[in-house]
Parts: structure tokens; C-alpha cells; sequence
């Protein structure tokens, strides 16, 4: 049984309870082999809220989407994003939205938040379309010519490069800047969790990979300031994010970014949208080879509201069941699949008293499949997402963007993205898995598959349908 009896007896002052471990490793070995099934366990066992002994460091583990609401929303002035993992994470962002802090951050979002709304959004529709075709011509439709296996993992990430490349910079990138920034990003995430362990070190110690890493960052950082300073030489705006960044005012101040500043904030956009999106693709694609009455479905759904014309923004609306499986294969794969915080003063959770200085950890992956909150969890349901079955869920039941004022601020280009890619890859393909060629878990940047989605894909020609019920 776990041990509960750290401290003093008496309601907030009993420290979580810690699961048993190992000397000098703790949990480490088995939360390494097992992942989520070892965090799972854990939670029927110790509760809802319970210590991790991760060797180096402890961090306790939140289970209910209470917690989430405590820590993300109730009381997020007390837990901030501080710590070796935040330090190690702001060495390629700078200080950039998603690590920034207090009135720097305020500003930040400030200035920021008019790229996202609704109007900004619109605009990039057509870029993004075209982006996607692009893609799908290049790679997509000759697989589906031979029949050959093909990898849509690794295919998600190039389609969501190039909608991401056109959405921040635009035309402001060259064909070459654009192969040299994919390449450098692509290194970069994958390197990400390594420098989360190895970060602390001293430089003077050898650490395979950290030298090509930093030279990535160098990479990007070099061609962003280009893009920048020729962005600064023209009179045209633009619709690309960057552009927006680019000659956004503080409305309080009446200043604008330093070029370091929007460098960070485009680095940040771009870690937030790429790898993230692709992996929630892939999980999708995967669920739709292997039930083909949800591809039935998906298809059905863009033929009715879309035939064989590209989408527009209106349409979004209509593509409720596309937007529902993208929305459950965030909820099975969360690519963000914990949220790190930590208590700046202490404070208290289901009775439990939390030191100033603990590590939390939201564990986004153990909320979303809650057995107390999700009919039979594991099962890919996009069923789960309409407004009679989502009706009197907890709110942070669901969160693989954040939560409050914290929440991701590219929430909503995010989804509208997904939509686009399923709707014009259900639109012009269907897809059947490949016996012996299952994807598994790769914890990484992001909750990716370790060994791809192979799939064969077909050629469809989209017609308009019945109606759907």
C-alpha cells in the first residue's frame, strides 16, 4: 500500500501519498516501461492525487479534473512554470508566450491575441487549402496510385510543416529557408526531451547531440531574423502571423516587439503547431484504418457539406463529426500529455498539504481517460464530443490545449487546421491499415508514434451524399 503517513496527521497537513519505488531511482524504471498504464495503476491504487519518486526529483501527480482546475485555473497565480524542465525548454524559446511569466507575459498576450481572432483566422483559410493540396499531390496521391505501404506519420509532418510555413511566414520564406527550417525544427523537438534530463550539466560534458541542437537553433534563428528584417524593409503587412507580429502595438505602451522578442514568439508558435498537430493526425488517420465505420462516417460527412470543392471557413461549422474525431484523438493521444507547475507558496488539495517549491504534474493523459468521466476510455468514440453526450462534463475533463489563462493561444487555429487537413484528405482518400504494422507510443516532445502509421491508401472521388441524420 502507498504510504500516507508523511507529516503531521490532520486534514492539510498529510502529504500526498507517496507509490512505492525503488532505492535512489524511485519510479522512474517502471513508469519508463509501463508509461501510462504504470500512472494509471498508480491512481486506482494511491487515489487521485498522489507523489512520484522520479530519482532525481518528485513531482505529485493530478489525476481529477478538479485538480486541473485548481492548479490551471482556481489558483494559477501560486503555481508558475518554474523549475530545471521550464529552464531547459527556455533555452530554444527564449522567453517567448508559452514560458514567459508576470507583466511580460501580460504584454505579450496582449499583443499577440489579435492574430488569433476570428477575422486573422478567416484570412489564412486559402493559404492553408493550398498548402495542404500541395502536399497531398507531392506524396499522398502517387502512394495511393501503386498501392505501396505508406507512412501517413511521417506524411502529417510535412503537410503540417507546410501549412504552418505559410501560415507564419507567408511568402517571407524562400524554397531553400523553408527545407533548412523544417530540417532544423524536426531536430530540434526531437532533442527536446534529452535536454530536459541533460540541461543541468555542466557544458564541459559530453553530450551526444547537444552540439547539432544548438547548431539547429542557429539555423532557425538566423533565417528568422532574415525574414524579419525583410518584413521590416517592406511596406506590405501581410496576412502571415509573422507579419501581424511583426507591426503589433502594445495599445497600453504604444511600443512594438524588439526583433528578439518576435523571434521567440514565432519559435514558440511554431514548437506549439507543428509536431503537436502532427501527431494528433497521425493517431486520427491510424483510428480511421482500422474502424472503417468512422471513415464511413468522416466520408459521408465532407461529401454531404462539401462534394469536391476545398472548404471554406463556414463549412467548419458543418463538419461536426470530422471536428469530433479530431477532438478524440486529442482526448486518446493528448500530444501535451502533462502539464508541469510549481507551488510558489503553500497551499492545500483534497486535504493534502502542498510545500511551496513541490512540482505538480496535470496528468492530461490520465484526466482524458478518467474512467469515473469516459465510457469504456480506451475505445476511439467521436460520438463522445456532441453537444447531448458532452452536456454536464466536467470542463477539464478535455484539455489537451490548457486551461485557463494559460490555455494554448493557437486553441482555435489548431482545431481549424485539423478540420481542414481531415476534411481534404477524407475528400480525395480512404485508407486501410496494414496487418502486423500497428503504431505504438513514443513519449517525446509529444505524444507521437514510435514506428509510423502505415497504411495503404485508395483514391476516392468525393460526391454529394443523403443528408446525414
Amino acid at each position: 500500500m502507498p504510504d500516507s503517513t508523511m507529516g503531521t496527521p490532520g486534514v492539510g497537513q498529510r502529504l500526498p501519498p507517496r507509490v512505492p519505488g525503488l532505492p535512489l531511482v524511485g519510479n522512474l524504471p517502471r513508469l519508463l516501461a509501463q508509461r501510462f498504464d504504470f500512472l494509471e495503476e498508480a491512481r486506482r491504487q494511491a487515489g487521485e492525487l498522489f507523489l512520484l519518486d522520479l530519482g532525481l526529483g518528485k513531482a505529485v501527480a493530478l489525476c481529477h479534473p478538479r485538480h486541473a482546475q485548481h492548479v490551471l485555473v482556481d489558483r494559477a497565480r501560486n503555481y508558475t512554470k518554474g523549475g530545471p524542465m521550464w529552464d531547459s525548454i527556455r533555452s530554444f524559446l527564449g522567453n517567448g508566450l508559452p514560458v514567459s511569466e508576470g507583466e511580460f507575459w501580460k504584454r505579450q498576450r496582449r499583443m499577440i491575441q489579435p492574430a488569433f481572432h476570428h477575422q486573422r483566422l478567416v484570412s489564412l483559410i486559402g493559404e492553408m487549402v493550398e498548402a495542404i493540396d500541395a502536399c497531398l499531390e507531392e506524396a499522398w496521391e502517387p502512394a495511393a496510385r501503386t498501392g505501396e505501404p505508406f507512412d501517413a506519420a511521417k506524411a502529417f509532418t510535412r503537410v503540417t510543416m507546410n501549412v504552418l510555413v505559410r501560415a507564419l511566414f507567408g511568402s517571407g520564406l524562400e524554397p531553400r529557408e523553408t527545407e533548412q527550417v523544417a530540417q532544423a525544427f524536426t531536430y530540434v523537438n526531437a532533442y527536446m526531451m534529452k535536454g530536459l534530463v541533460t540541461n543541468s550539466l555542466p557544458p564541459w560534458v559530453p553530450v551526444p547531440g547537444r552540439a547539432r541542437y544548438r547548431e539547429a537553433i542557429r539555423t532557425i534563428d538566423e533565417i528568422v531574423f532574415q525574414v524579419l528584417a525583410r518584413g521590416r524593409r517592406s511596406a506590405d503587412t501581410g496576412d502571415s502571423l509573422i507579419s501581424l507580429l511583426l507591426h503589433a502595438t502594445d495599445e497600453e505602451t504604444g511600443k512594438q516587439m524588439t526583433d528578439a522578442q518576435l523571434r521567440d514568439e514565432a519559435v514558440a508558435l511554431f514548437v506549439a503547431g507543428y509536431e503537436t498537430t502532427a501527431a494528433s493526425m497521425a493517431w486520427a488517420f491510424h483510428f480511421l484504418s482500422v474502424q472503417p465505420e468512422t471513415a464511413q462516417r468522416l466520408h459521408a460527412e465532407v461529401d454531404a457539406v462539401l462534394g469536391s470543392r476545398k472548404p471554406g471557413f463556414e463549412d467548419l461549422r458543418q463538419l461536426t463529426y470530422t471536428r469530433g474525431v479530431l477532438q478524440e484523438a486529442l482526448r486518446m493521444y493528448p500530444p501535451s500529455y502533462w502539464i508541469p507547475r510549481t507551488a510558489e507558496e503553500d497551499d492545500e488539495l483534497d486535504g493534502y498539504r502542498i510545500p511551496a517549491g513541490t512540482q505538480m504534474a496535470v496528468l492530461t493523459y490520465v484526466l482524458h481517460h478518467h474512467p469515473e468521466i469516459w465510457e469504456s476510455p480506451q475505445r476511439f468514440e467521436p460520438e463522445r464530443f456532441t453537444p447531448e453526450r458532452s452536456a454536464g462534463r466536467h470542463k477539464h475533463a478535455w484539455i489537451p490545449f490548457g486551461s485557463g489563462q494559460r490555455q494554448c493561444i493557437g486553441k482555435e487555429f489548431s482545431l481549424m487546421e485539423g478540420q481542414l487537413i481531415l476534411a481534404r484528405v477524407a475528400q480525395r482518400f480512404q485508407a486501410s491499415a496494414i496487418a502486423g504494422r500497428m503504431p505504438q507510443v513514443q513519449l517525446g516532445g509529444s505524444l507521437n508514434t514510435r514506428n509510423g502509421v502505415w497504411v495503404r491508401l485508395k483514391q476516392r472521388q468525393a460526391r454529394v451524399s443523403v443528408p446525414l441524420d
